[in-house]
């Protein structure tokens, strides 16, 4: 049986191997906290990423996001 892990990222992740464990390792040693542009919420991300996992299913599910101003 797997494990249940969740990050900002990609959400939920369902483990069963090796391989997906060393990649969600991967991924947390590549994310930084930053600011999500959707939430405004404190997370942690990779770089390249602007949202967190909750506001990209929010809009892939039709939603809107209430869009924070940035803080410059």
């Amino acid at each position: 049986m797997g494990r249940t892990y969740v990050d900002d990222n990609f959400g939920t992740w369902d483990m069963e191997d090796e391989d997906d464990l060393d990649f969600y390792n991967q991924v947390q040693e590549e994310s930084v906290e930053k600011r999500c542009e959707g939430c405004g919420r404190t997370v942690r991300l990779r770089p390249d990423y602007y949202i967190c996992s909750s506001c990209a299913d929010t809009l892939e599910r039709g939603g809107d996001l209430a869009w924070p101003d940035k803080e410059e």
